[in-house]
C-alpha cells in the first residue's frame, strides 16, 4: 500500500474519531447547558474540533505526504536513468528535515555510483584498447612474417594505426642518413596521395625536430594547413618518432584529424603499438635485405635480379613499355686474382659495384650476377639509352685506378653486352641469353667495349650469301638442300648432318602418320635447324675438348639466331617453333625457355630425338661415333627425361622396320 493510501486511511480514522468526539461533545453540551448557551457552546466546540482536524490533515499532507511522494518519485526516476547509464538526474527536496537528509544521502550515493561507473568505464575502455592494440599487433606480426614487400607491410601498418586511433589518415616518413626522407607512405589516396616533395616540406615545420627530441608530438589546434598547399586540411595530429636499436632505420609516424582531438591515452596507445610493430618491421626488412643483397658488394644478388627482371618484363608487357638489360664482365679478372690475391680482388669488386651505382638512376636495378659479372636492369630505356649507360660505366671503370696492397695502381676494363625488350627478346630467359651473347661478342672482338645483341646478328644477316637469300625467298624452296651444305660446311665434323636430320625427321613423321604438310615442314626444319651456327665462331664448332661455360652459352644461342634470320622469310615462318625449341627437354631442363612435356611443339620433339640419334651415330670432336644399338640404348635411357617417350618409341620402331 502506498504512503498516500495509508495517509488517507489514517485521515479517515482521525475524521471518524473527531466526528464521534463532535457528536459526543454536542450531546454533552446540550445535556450540561440549556437553551441558547448550550447551542453556542456546542457549535463553537464542534467548529474548533473540525478546524483542528483540518489543520492537522493539511499540515501532515504538505510536510510529510508530498515530500515522501516526491522522494519516492525522484528515486524511481533516478534509478531508471541509472539503469540506462544516465547519471545526470538528482532528487531535489527542500524540507529542512529528515526527508531532505534522506534525499541528500540518496544523491550522494548516486554521485558515488556515478564516479565508480565512470572509473569502471575508463578502466574497461583502457582494457578494450589494450586488447584491441594487442590483437592488431598480433595481426601485424603475422602479416609481416608472411609478406615480402616492404611497402605492402607499411600500407597494412598505416591502416592499423588509422583504425586504432580512429583518425582520418595516417602516414609514415622513412628517413635515411641526415634525416633525409627516403620514402613517404600514407593512407591518403585522394588526388594521387602525397608526393615525396610534399613530405619533405612537411618536415620543415614542427615535425622537423621530432626525431632529435625522441618524444611524441600532439597538436590539437593547428592554425593553418601543414603545409599550406596540402591537399587535406590538418585540424589536429599526433606524431611519434621511431628508430631501430642501431639507428640505421628511423621514421616519423603521424596520424591526422581525429574528431575531438587526440588525447594522452592516444599518445600512449600509438607509441606502444608503433614501437613494437616498428621493431619487428625493422628486423623483417634487415632479413629481407640480407636475402636479396650480395654480401660482398652490397648490390642486389642473383635471386633478387631474377625476380626483379620478371616483374619489369611483366610491367613492360602490361603497359607496352621498353627496357634494356646490361651484362658486364671484368676482363682477365682470373689473372688479376692469381697475381694480386683474392682479397684485393674482392676490394676491386666492391669498387666496381660503387662505380656502377654512381652512374645509374634511382629507378635502375644493379645486381651482382655471379663471380666477376654484374647486371643492370634499365626500366623504360631503349637500346640507344642502354648503350649510353653501358658506355658511361665502362669508361668509369677504365679510368679508375685500383690500388693493390702494395700500393701499386692497376687499371682494369670490363666488357659489356646490351639486350633490349621487346626488340631482342620478349621473355626473361631470352633477354638474359641475348645479353650474354652480346657480352661474349664484345669479349671475342677484343674486350673493353660495349656491344648489343643486334651487333652480333647484324653482320651475320648481312653476310648471308645472295644465293641463300634467294633460296629462302623462293615460294617453293626447291633448292633448300643447298642451304644444308652451307651450314654443315663450317665444321668438318658436321658434314651431311642437316640433310640426315631432315631424312630421319621425315621417316619419323611418316611412322607416326603425320599429315603431308607437317612432314614437309619437318623436312625444312631438319635442313634449317642449325642455321644459327653461322653466327658461332668456327673454333668453337670444331673444338676437340669440352666447351667452357661461355662457349656453351654461345652454342645455346644458335636457335634464337636462326629465328632472327628466318623470320624475315614468310615461307618458313610456320616452322620457327620447331627450330627454336628443338633443344628443349621433356623434363623441362632444356633451353631456351625450359619448356617441358606437352608445352614443347611436336615437331620440335621430333627434331630433338632425330638430331640426337644422328649426332650419336656420327663422329664428334670430343667422342667416337656409336653403333645403332648403342644409340638406341641411349635414347631409351633418356626417354621421359630428355625426350618424349612416345617419340623415342616411334623412332626405334621406324629404325627397326
Amino acid at each position: 500500500m502506498s504512503i498516500e493510501k495509508k495517509f488517507n486511511v489514517i485521515s479517515l480514522i482521525i475524521i471518524s474519531v473527531f466526528s464521534v468526539a463532535l457528536v459526543s461533545f454536542y450531546f454533552l453540551s446540550l445535556y450540561l447547558f440549556k437553551g441558547i448557551t448550550g447551542i453556542v457552546i456546542c457549535v463553537s466546540g464542534c467548529l474548533a474540533i473540525a478546524i483542528t482536524a483540518l489543520i492537522f490533515i493539511r499540515y501532515a499532507t504538505r510536510n510529510i505526504v508530498f515530500p515522501l511522494k516526491a522522494l519516492h518519485r525522484g528515486a524511481s526516476i533516478v534509478a531508471s536513468e541509472i539503469s540506462e547509464g544516465n547519471f545526470g538526474n538528482r532528487i531535489d527536496i527542500k524540507t529542512g528535515d529528515e526527508i531532505e537528509e534522506v534525499a541528500e544521502n540518496f544523491n550522494k550515493v548516486v554521485s558515488a555510483v556515478e564516479e565508480r561507473a565512470a572509473l569502471l568505464k575508463d578502466v574497461s575502455e583502457k582494457e578494450q584498447n589494450v586488447i584491441r592494440e594487442l590483437s592488431m599487433l598480433t595481426e601485424m606480426m603475422g602479416f609481416i612474417t608472411s609478406e615480402v614487400k616492404f611497402e605492402a607491410i607499411l600500407e597494412t601498418f598505416l591502416g592499423m594505426v588509422k583504425n586504432l586511433l580512429k583518425a582520418s589518415h595516417s602516414g609514415i616518413f622513412m628517413l635515411g642518413e641526415g634525416q633525409e626522407v627516403k620514402l613517404f607512405k600514407t593512407t591518403l589516396t585522394e588526388n594521387g596521395g602525397v608526393s615525396l616533395e610534399c613530405a619533405k616540406a612537411m618536415l620543415q615545420g614542427r615535425l622537423g625536430g621530432l626525431v632529435k627530441r625522441l618524444s611524441p608530438l600532439r597538436v590539437n589546434d593547428v592554425p593553418h594547413q601543414l603545409p599550406p598547399d596540402h591537399i587535406v586540411a590538418v585540424k589536429n595530429f599526433i606524431a611519434v618518432p621511431l628508430s631501430s636499436p642501431d639507428k640505421k632505420m628511423s621514421a616519423i609516424l603521424i596520424a591526422v584529424n581525429k574528431p575531438g582531438g587526440f588525447t594522452e591515452d592516444d599518445e600512449d596507445i600509438l607509441f606502444n603499438f608503433a614501437f613494437q610493430a616498428f621493431q619487428t618491421l625493422v628486423i623483417h626488412e634487415e632479413l629481407a635485405t640480407l636475402a636479396v643483397t650480395d654480401g660482398l658488394t652490397g648490390l642486389n644478388n642473383h635471386r633478387a635480379f631474377q625476380e626483379q627482371l620478371s616483374e619489369e618484363i611483366n610491367r613492360a608487357q602490361r603497359y607496352a613499355k621498353i627496357l634494356s638489360l646490361i651484362l658486364m664482365d671484368i676482363d682477365h679478372f682470373k689473372s688479376f686474382n692469381d697475381i694480386y690475391g683474392h682479397q684485393t680482388g674482392d676490394r676491386v669488386l666492391k669498387e666496381i659495384a660503387d662505380l656502377i651505382n654512381k652512374n645509374l638512376r634511382t629507378v635502375d636495378f644493379p645486381a651482382r650476377y655471379g663471380g666477376e659479372e654484374f647486371v643492370v636492369i634499365l626500366p623504360e630505356t631503349g637500346c640507344e639509352g642502354g648503350v649510353i649507360v653501358a658506355e658511361r660505366i665502362r669508361e668509369a671503370v677504365a679510368e679508375h685506378p685500383f690500388i693493390t696492397d702494395s700500393g701499386e695502381k692497376v687499371m682494369l676494363a670490363i666488357s659489356v653486352g646490351v639486350a633490349c625488350y621487346p626488340d631482342d627478346a620478349s621473355e626473361k630467359e631470352g633477354l638474359i641469353r641475348k645479353a650474354d651473347q652480346a657480352l661474349y661478342f664484345a669479349k671475342d672482338r677484343g674486350r673493353n667495349m660495349v656491344r648489343t645483341y643486334q651487333d652480333t646478328i647484324g653482320p651475320i644477316i648481312q653476310e648471308i650469301p645472295e644465293e641463300l637469300d634467294e633460296i629462302l625467298r623462293d615460294p617453293d624452296l626447291k633448292d633448300i638442300d643447298k642451304i644444308a651444305k652451307g651450314i654443315d660446311s663450317r665444321s668438318h665434323y658436321m658434314k651431311g648432318h642437316s640433310l640426315e636430320v631432315a631424312a630421319y625427321a621425315v621417316m619419323l613423321g611418316k611412322q607416326i602418320k603425320l599429315e603431308q604438310s607437317q612432314i614437309s615442314a619437318l623436312r625444312i626444319a631438319g635442313v634449317l635447324h642449325d642455321l644459327g651456327n653461322i653466327g658461332i665462331p668456327e673454333y668453337i664448332l670444331n673444338k676437340p675438348g669440352y666447351l667452357t661455360q661461355e662457349e656453351k652459352c654461345v652454342i645455346e644461342g644458335h636457335p634464337g639466331l636462326a629465328e632472327m634470320v628466318l623470320k624475315r622469310y614468310p615461307k618458313v615462318e610456320d616452322i620457327l617453333p620447331a627450330i627454336l625449341y628443338h633443344h628443349e627437354r621433356f623434363d623441362g631442363k632444356g633451353y631456351p625457355l625450359g619448356l617441358k612435356g606437352d608445352e614443347i611443339p611436336l615437331l620440335a620433339k621430333i627434331l630433338a630425338v632425330v638430331e640426337a640419334y644422328q649426332a650419336m651415330v656420327s663422329p664428334r670432336p670430343h667422342r667416337p661415333r656409336r653403333s645403332k644399338e648403342e644409340a638406341i640404348k641411349e635414347l631409351k635411357k633418356e626417354s621421359g627425361a630428355q625426350f618424349d617417350p612416345s617419340v623415342v618409341n616411334a623412332l626405334i620402331a621406324a629404325l627397326q622396320d
